[in-house]
């Protein structure tokens, strides 16, 4: 294995190859086992392909398809948690996070990986990743109640995408019981009322939506690369992995146990796209509204690539190029006439369609009942700083 230049990624690097090797660090060197042990290059040390899914289903089973007898009806059965009430994920199971997430009305997620024995992800800078059949994404939500105590919070669901045979994807969803000790399969989707509190102690109603298996297809497609997060430019940033003392750069930590199919180390990561996060302070204004698009609109905003004609919001489209000169299409004329209007956000389409909750005007139209604040006003500065 290749040594990896400059501080703490020569030592990950260093440790990754002894383990992969079978030998084991000793001393005062730290053991890159305490970071994460996935087994790579030994068969049967990964969770087998589809964890406990049948590996012949193609898609996820529905209420009124019983052809697939042996799905998993819970999320204990699916193998994805070696403890469901705790959320310990089984070995192998990947944790990983992402620069620009989709919205999702404030929950609070988690996300985890699990490759099949051997496999390898095919990588590309700017295009989806390309992962091996067997592939199983796992991705869990909580809601915070009450906006003083934003610890407390409650288990709604944790999603399931498999990548199955012959190129195919399905979705399954799973719907935590009141007593959060485990979850049930959801067969169609359903809306549930949150009740939360405020941060002046006022209650409010919160719709969230619970997708069954049709739902999940009308985001994970194939004009969308399935998987919606993976992509070089959302995986490269430091990650804080369980018992590490340093966070390590995703890419370079995939890359050095064999997940990757290209290899990385820090200057690689530096050459690399990367987003920003919407919420840091120190990126400019223009970074965190682009990552933001790219994150969170780019699936169908895609220019000739996506499935909604006109704006391109990838974050790899010069900006002068992303079409925000143009004029909405098919927009009411009670509506802004310009996606971006420099200097004022009210008469911005894009703008305008992110501060509601009403349907249909809302943006994106499914799967959003809350506005995103920390967006809006990000948005907004960046808008007004356009001034000619």
């Amino acid at each position: 294995m290749e040594i990896l230049q400059g501080g703490s990624s020569a030592l990950l690097a260093l440790l990754l190859g002894s383990l992969a090797l079978g030998s084991s660090a000793c001393g005062s060197v730290h053991d890159a086992r305490a970071v994460f042990e996935p087994g790579v290059g030994a068969a049967g040390a990964r969770p087998p392909a589809y964890l406990n899914f049948p590996p012949d289903a193609y898609q996820a089973p529905r209420a009124d398809d019983e052809t697939q007898p042996d799905f998993p009806r819970l999320l204990s059965q699916t193998g994805a948690f070696r403890d469901v009430g705790r959320l310990e994920p089984t070995a192998g199971l990947t944790p990983y996070d992402l620069r620009a997430p989709l919205w999702s009305d404030g929950a609070y997620k988690r996300r985890w990986m699990s490759l099949p024995e051997l496999g390898a992800i095919h990588v590309e800078d700017e295009a989806p990743w390309q992962v091996p059949e067997g592939t199983v994404f796992v991705k869990h939500f909580e809601m915070q109640l009450d906006d003083n105590q934003p610890d407390l919070r409650r288990r709604l669901e944790t999603r399931l995408l498999v990548a199955a045979r012959g190129g195919t994807f399905y979705g399954v969803t799973y719907k935590w019981n009141a007593d959060e000790t485990d979850a049930e399969i959801v067969l169609n989707g359903e809306t549930e009322r949150l009740s939360i509190l405020d941060s002046e102690g006022v209650e409010r109603e919160q719709a969230y939506f619970y997708p069954g298996p049709r739902d999940c297809n009308s985001c994970h497609s194939a004009s969308t690369g399935y998987v919606l997060g993976l992509r070089t430019r959302q995986l490269n940033h430091d990650h804080q992995y369980e018992n590490d003392f340093h966070p390590v750069n995703q890419l370079v930590a995939w890359s050095g146990w064999g997940f990757l199919d290209r290899n990385f180390d820090d200057t690689a990561t530096l050459l690399a796209p990367q987003l920003a996060s919407v919420s840091d302070e120190e990126e400019s204004l223009e970074r965190r509204v682009r990552s933001y698009w790219d994150g969170n609109c780019s699936m169908c905003h895609a220019g000739k690539d996506g499935n909604v004609p006109g704006w391109d919001a990838r974050f790899q489209t010069p900006l002068e190029q992303q079409g925000l000169d143009q004029p909405p299409r098919g927009a009411s004329p009670s509506l802004p006439s310009r996606l971006i209007d420099p200097g004022n956000p009210d008469d911005s389409y894009i703008f305008v369609r992110g501060t509601t909750v009403e349907t249909p005007l809302r943006m994106p139209p499914i799967g959003r009942n809350r506005v995103d604040a920390t967006y809006v006003a990000v948005l907004q500065q960046w808008i007004e700083s356009l001034k000619q």
